[in-house]
């Protein structure tokens, strides 16, 4: 009988352990789906360019720990970033593409400030070594907060030079970084909302005093916080962010962009219950703002109290 049981669980555990927790090779050479790091003449105040030398990640012993491997959740289609990333890795620090980037844009919004204290370190080179985030004064037991709504992926100690690091997936599709805590206080496959507390300021990992380290990642590939986050003020600078094939930019959007990403906001608000108002244009009428709400005429004329269905260019009125 023991035999049988021994059997039984060589022939069924020990493959689903395989499948799960498969071992890291450790090849950073994939870069965006490319051959190799891109290479873009736009300076950096302009453009961070997707595809970067991991061995600089490496070398500042900001990486995975070499005996960790990976472990993927059943990505379901209601959590951040599907349809986007390819997994939902809780034991891989940076998430690794398996296809070229398309071009993208990301809606910003629902920001609180992970930290609220000055910025000792910014990101860029430090002699000759790269650093990909932003650190923070930060003194050891304050608590830290997520800067966006979300799901932990990551929430590990030892992280090669980052310490105690908690990485959050975020509904915009970013991934935010908190490193060097001194306690994490979040699982990975918990739900976060913007403010909530994550963890505690600390000094562990590759660091020379109490602070926060704080990166902004689009598929696995880090950008400059400040492209989207003013830190004297604790705000966004912008809610819209593009993703071109090779890079991440800032910059004024096409009008057909702005009715767009209009659009997209006004869906997110119908989903999650808030009002919406629609701006009337010229050559609107009631009809065909009911159509691209998804709602009547009658409907909108009872949310606004209109007897007629005269509208008025420049006026504002509530579809939901």
């Amino acid at each position: 009988m023991m035999k049988l049981k021994y059997f039984l669980f060589l022939a069924f555990v020990l493959p689903v352990t395989v499948l799960f927790a498969q071992r890291d090779n450790g090849d950073y050479s994939g870069n965006m789906g490319g051959g190799g790091p891109l290479v873009d003449s736009t300076s950096e105040s302009e453009i961070d360019t997707l595809g970067f030398y991991l061995e600089d990640d490496e070398s500042d012993d900001f990486s995975d720990n070499s005996g960790q491997g990976s472990m993927l959740f059943t990505y379901f289609e209601w959590m951040p970033g599907y349809g986007v990333y390819d997994n939902f890795d809780v034991l891989s620090t940076h998430y690794r593409p398996l296809a070229p980037v398309k071009a993208d844009t990301l809606i910003l919004t629902g920001y609180i400030h992970p930290a609220k204290f000055r910025v000792t370190s910014n990101y860029g080179r430090r002699r000759r070594r790269m650093h990909y985030g932003i650190d923070l004064g930060y003194p050891t037991g304050t608590p830290v907060v997520a800067a966006f709504d979300g799901i932990v992926r990551v929430s590990k100690s030892s992280a090669g030079g980052y310490g105690n690091l908690v990485v959050i997936r975020h509904y915009n599709k970013l991934e935010t970084y908190y490193a060097h805590l001194s306690k994490r206080l979040v699982n990975p496959g918990q739900m976060v909302h913007a403010g909530d507390t994550i963890g505690l300021g600390g000094n562990t990992g590759r660091s020379y005093g109490s602070h926060l380290h704080f990166e902004t990642r689009y598929l696995g590939t880090p950008f400059n916080p400040t492209k989207i986050i003013d830190f004297n003020n604790y705000q966004l600078l912008t809610d819209t962010l593009y993703i071109a094939q090779n890079a991440v930019k800032i910059q004024t959007p096409t009008e057909a962009e702005k009715r767009a990403i209009a659009a997209q906001k006004n869906q997110e608000q119908i989903n999650s219950g808030q009002k919406v108002y629609h701006k009337i244009r010229s050559g609107e009428t009631l009809s065909t703002i009911a159509r691209k709400y998804r709602t009547t005429v009658s409907a909108i004329k009872k949310l606004n109290g209109m007897k007629s269905d005269f509208i008025r260019e420049g006026k504002s009125i509530r579809v939901r």
